[in-house]
């Protein structure tokens, strides 16, 4: 398995999708950037508290990496069902579902480790802002952080689950249009935000997505061995 997901990834060239990550994180903070100062300009609070922010950042981050990974998703399994490049792999000596596995495992840990370096990195900032600059009309307390760290890390996990839904729109047209439109309505309908509140904000949501999301992953290749060459 791992050696299949080496193979995928040096022939993707995936490391490369971390300069757009990175890109990604400079545009969060100039988002971030350019609503405090908007609001600070108008004579508003920026941001309420601590809460508030945090559930900014996590909305922003989950949105742009499940999207991101719904990209993924169109090159590494739609984009080769359309080109037929997946049915040379098929006619390879290893098990078809460990192909696919390999393919939709690079894209869960993939998502997984943008969601969390992303979210934290931007609660890094913000805590630094916060010391230095007192950004925020209250304090953040190590009780703030230790609860961000763990909510992170679940809406991390339940993130890397939901990024594979799309798949179920795109596997069976072989569609990466409805692929990447499905991810869109997605990311917007789980991180529309109220205040500090979001869908993620009630825990059994991502959690029931998340699994939901493992098992799109797993219908979509249980019956890949079936598959005709032809």
């Amino acid at each position: 398995m791992f050696k299949l997901m080496r193979l995928e990834m040096k022939k993707y060239q995936l490391w490369h999708y971390w300069k757009a990550v990175a890109i990604c994180n400079l545009g969060f903070v100039f988002f971030l950037s350019m609503i405090f100062f908007i609001e600070k300009n108008e004579g508003n609070i920026p941001f309420e508290d601590y809460g508030m922010v945090t559930s900014i950042i996590g909305a922003l981050v989950r949105a742009t990496f499940i999207i991101f990974a719904a990209v993924l998703i169109v090159k590494l399994v739609i984009g080769e069902y359309k080109n037929k490049s997946i049915y040379v792999m098929f006619t390879y000596p290893i098990n078809r579902k460990k192909i696919m596995a390999a393919k939709l495992t690079i894209i869960i840990i993939f998502t997984f480790l943008t969601v969390m370096f992303s979210t934290l990195f931007l609660e890094a900032l913000l805590y630094l802002a916060e010391v230095y600059f007192n950004i925020l009309p209250g304090k953040i307390t190590i009780a703030d952080i230790t609860r961000t760290i763990a909510t992170t890390c679940l809406n991390a996990l339940a993130t890397a689950g939901i990024s594979l839904i799309p798949l179920l729109f795109g596997i069976h047209r072989k569609s990466g249009s409805a692929t990447i439109v499905s991810s869109i309505i997605i990311a917007i309908l789980l991180s529309s935000t109220n205040g500090d509140f979001t869908l993620f904000s009630i825990i059994a949501i991502p959690i029931f997505l998340g699994v939901f999301g493992l098992f799109v992953g797993y219908y979509s290749i249980r019956d890949v061995e079936k598959t005709d060459l032809d």
